[in-house]
């Protein structure tokens, strides 16, 4: 099955992201809005994707004590995003505890629960972070696969992760645990800052759900064309 493209607005003002939403919607579905975006121009942008009926990934990497991610994950769903993130670093206390409060409050609501995503290891670090860190793991794959793990026990419906990790995700934790991937680029891209990179070919081999792409379309000549080349590469 082909993952879904979630397009990355990494950009300081609206009026850049909307530009790029113009120019790719009739390919894009999925939008993610991240820390940048958001505190530049949160609303302007979340309320434009809604009139255009976008899904929107709200990035915002929530990491505090329970009661602060609890409060601030309940505050974004006014915004009625489809799916939201914390760091799993934050520990399985405080995820369980967004997992209950957010369930509670959507079902009292009668509202659509978005997605619950725990960020796993940036894919801009590697295994030389691990070992500076003296975590105890090996491998970004055995960090990253205890990490996962805490989520799905602790509720979250998935984790971001590298594609690297995926099949191994998937393996151990199953089919049906989201993993959303960054780090994604052509074979003809720059790998920028990050460090553990895959092709959208290769996601789709290892079986990841969504993949994050932004400089690869938001920086291309024809932002468009890039989104259904990479659309194209997957089929």
């Amino acid at each position: 099955m082909k993952p879904e493209m979630i397009v990355a607005l990494d950009f300081d003002r609206a009026d850049s992201a909307k530009k790029i939403v113009d120019m790719t919607q009739d390919a894009v579905t999925w939008y993610k809005v991240g820390l940048e975006l958001f505190v530049a121009d949160g609303r302007s942008i979340i309320e434009y994707l809604k009139k255009k009926d976008k899904k929107i990934f709200l990035d915002l990497k929530f990491h505090d004590i329970s009661n602060t991610v609890v409060s601030a994950v309940l505050a974004s769903l006014q915004y009625e995003t489809d799916m939201v993130n914390m760091h799993t670093q934050g520990g399985g206390d405080m995820m369980a505890t967004v997992a209950d409060k957010v369930t509670a409050h959507c079902e009292k609501a009668g509202v659509r629960k978005p997605l619950l995503i725990g960020v796993t290891l940036l894919t801009s670090l590697d295994d030389n972070y691990l070992k500076s860190m003296n975590l105890g793991f090996n491998s970004s794959r055995d960090y990253v696969l205890h990490l996962a793990s805490l989520a799905k026990k602790s509720g979250l419906d998935g984790v971001v992760s590298s594609a690297q990790e995926t099949p191994f995700i998937k393996e151990t934790l199953g089919r049906d645990f989201i993993t959303v991937t960054p780090g994604i680029r052509p074979l003809d891209a720059s790998v920028d800052d990050q460090k553990r990179v895959v092709t959208p070919q290769d996601a789709k081999a290892m079986g990841t759900d969504y993949i994050v792409i932004g400089r690869p379309v938001t920086q291309a000549k024809d932002p468009m064309q890039a989104a259904l080349s990479i659309l194209e590469a997957m089929n």
